[in-house]
């Protein structure tokens, strides 16, 4: 076999993958992973019973973080399914049927008949592709050490490695915190769809970082750097559980449950207690080692960072609109109420109009219908001595007064001072069709994301 200190020879084959087959290469792993690639005789060989098998203590590392294993030997991938499904191994399998790989590190040998078989073998391949241990047998019977592969794994790490990981933990962490920062300005400013992406993002950056600091505490051998590498982990783990508790949070705010977003608010309360305990992780391509010691914060230095949630408890969905909109059409009826008191809104062309149409139908009652050319020209100079030269602009919805001057005599009875005020009411009418408009606008608003709030009532009250 190809001895400690030795490159992995890289490969890819066939295998069974959590119950499924694909193609697996070494490359995928390295890096990541501390790699332990298991070679055995067979499926279902001599050291197998009814109940164990050879790979059982081998499959356990499986549940350890940051190591994976790989078992390989010379059947298909069809004999590893059933070898599987028979001991409930976890460990994905190989199928090195041409036994290419096996040569590649030096295993196969002839047993005294002149069959070609694979030896039993153990390789512990490092993040860098690197054999850091190595161990063989020829007796098929024969397991390996399983104490001897828990210390190799342990001192395959080391001090580069611990700090690879945190370099790879500190990159998600920065971008933890930059789109935490990001969600907590949209949730102070309550636009919760936003602040709901955004601190999911958060939450998976800071779990990510979490991860990485994790393995980098797990490999250090220089104790000091310990306490830095762990204080990183803490926080990052702290903060990617206050984000999924304030994404929670926005999203029960921007469906409308006030309560329970207020609730899940002070939960992320408690977590972001445990990250503000902690300086921020120090740069690794800053001063490094760092010049402090540990990054546990003093007690005195703990503040608040959640901004101020809404002060109500439930935001209404269910707001009535058909009353909402009649309460708002009253209040636009009684502000445009006429007075006693015409105000300059009612011009004295419209009233002189006004007076002359009523006289025009007046003589036309008390005569006999008939009008002579000198009665016909004198009341038209009347209607024209009423008309301004410069008519003032018309407001949406009134009538314009010039139409009057081309009105006969005779049709002022229908068209006189009823239709002036059917104009003033459509007048009434659009300009309070407008207000309710305009007031469910700004109350729907409200109602969707912060009534309470002082600031909006505010601009709910300029636009009034």
């Amino acid at each position: 076999m190809i001895g400690e200190g030795t490159v992995a020879p890289t490969f890819e084959l066939p295998a069974l993958v959590d119950g499924e087959r694909r193609r697996v290469a070494l490359e995928e792993y390295l890096g990541d992973d501390v790699v332990i690639l298991a070679f055995y005789p067979a499926d279902f060989n001599q050291a197998c019973d009814e109940t164990s098998c050879d790979l059982d203590e081998l499959d356990l590392f499986t549940m350890q973080k940051d190591v994976t294993i790989l078992g390989i030997s010379p059947d298909s991938v069809y004999s590893h399914r059933a070898f599987a499904d028979h001991y409930d191994l976890k460990v994905p399998l190989l199928a090195d049927t041409a036994g290419d790989v096996a040569a590649q590190y030096d295993l196969t040998m002839v047993d005294d008949i002149g069959q070609r078989l694979v030896e039993r073998a153990v390789a512990v391949v490092d993040h860098d592709g690197v054999v850091r241990y190595a161990w063989h047998t020829d007796d098929p019977t024969a397991l390996p050490r399983v104490e001897e592969l828990k210390d190799a794994i342990a001192d395959t790490g080391g001090d580069d490695t611990a700090f690879a990981r945190y370099r790879i933990g500190y990159a998600h962490y920065t971008e933890g915190r930059r789109a935490f920062t990001a969600a907590m300005h949209e949730f102070g400013d309550s636009e919760w769809m936003l602040a709901q992406s955004d601190f999911q993002r958060a939450r998976e950056a800071f779990e990510e970082a979490e991860s990485q600091f994790d393995t980098a505490v797990r490999f250090v051998d220089d104790e000091s750097l310990e306490p830095i590498y762990d204080g990183a982990r803490t926080k990052a783990s702290s903060l990617w559980q206050a984000a999924d508790w304030l994404t929670q949070a926005a999203s029960a705010y921007s469906s409308g449950s006030g309560a329970e977003g207020q609730q899940l608010r002070d939960d992320a309360e408690r977590p972001l207690e445990t990250a503000r305990g902690y300086e921020e992780p120090p740069d690794p391509d800053g001063e490094w080692p760092p010049a402090v010691d540990d990054v546990e914060k003093a007690e005195a230095e703990l503040s608040t960072i959640l901004p101020t949630a809404p002060e109500t408890a439930d935001v209404a969905l269910d707001v009535d609109i058909d009353d909402e909109v009649a309460e708002t059409s009253d209040a636009a009826d009684e502000s445009t109420t006429v007075t006693d008191d015409p105000g300059p809104t009612t011009g004295d062309s419209e009233t002189a109009a006004s007076d002359t149409s009523e006289t025009a139908a007046s003589a036309d009652s008390e005569g006999d219908g008939e009008i002579d050319d000198d009665e016909l020209a004198e009341i038209q100079a009347e209607l024209a001595a009423s008309t301004p030269e410069s008519e003032p602009s018309t407001e949406a919805g009134a009538e314009e007064p010039a139409t009057m001057v081309e009105t006969l005599p005779g049709a002022a009875e229908d068209d006189g001072p009823d239709s002036d005020d059917e104009a003033t009411d459509d007048t009434d009418e659009s300009d309070g069709a407008a207000t309710v408009d305009d007031e469910t606008a700004v109350d729907g608003e409200l109602d969707l994301t912060d009534p309470a709030s002082d600031e909006r009532e505010g601009d709910g009250g300029a636009d009034d």
